[in-house]
Order: structure tokens, then sequence, then C-alpha cells
């Protein structure tokens, strides 16, 4: 990954502000991966346009937010050079499994997760 703890202090607060615009709240980081944009998935379903990059990085987080079941629910942070170019939210066990940042609220509408 190549991140100093300086950056990855900085990302993480730069993160925070991320997912609180769309109303989510970090619990604790899971994972951080370099991953090739070329037919990823989880992108394309939450609506980001990922054909500009070849590669990015990805900075996973569980969220304090729950599943009305009490599953998880998970935020990837999409970046390229330490610039957040989008993201995706992921509930455990649920399908399609993927949606995007924005749409908390019509989760919560939904009875997906807890308010």
């Amino acid at each position: 990954m190549g991140c100093s703890k300086e950056s990855s202090d900085q990302n993480n607060g730069k993160h925070v502000k991320y997912l609180e615009s769309f109303g989510w709240h970090i619990e604790e980081k899971i994972n951080e991966r370099t991953q090739a944009t070329k037919n990823f998935l989880p992108a394309t379903i939450a609506g980001i346009d990922l054909q500009s990059y070849k590669e990015i990085e990805i900075i996973t987080y569980m969220l304090k937010e729950k599943q009305k079941t009490e599953k998880k629910v998970y935020a990837s942070i999409y970046e390229y050079k330490g610039h957040i170019i989008g993201g995706n939210g992921q509930l455990e066990e649920w399908e399609p499994g993927v949606f995007s940042l924005k749409d908390k609220e019509r989760l919560i509408n939904e009875g997906t997760i807890n308010k």
C-alpha cells in the first residue's frame, strides 16, 4: 500500500467526513487493498464510472449502522492517488449486496437498516 501513518490518519479523517456527508458513521477500518477496475462489478452496481482508472485503492469500513436483522453494514471508499473518487455500501448476507452510499434513507424506509 505504501501509506505512512501520517497519510493514513489524514485519510481516516477525510473518510469520516466523506461517509458522514451521506449520513453513515464508521465503527472500524476492515481492510485496504488495490483493485483493478476492469469489470469491477460493485462500482457498476453502485453507479460509479471507473473507466478513467486502471486501478484504485479501496478502503473498507464496518459502519455503526446495523441491518434490522443485526447483520453488519459496510462502506468501501474508492481512491485514486489519494483523492476520493467514490464509494459504495454493502449489506452482509443481502442481495444484490451493494448499494449507493446515497441510499441510506431508502434502506431505512424499506426496513432494511435501523434508523
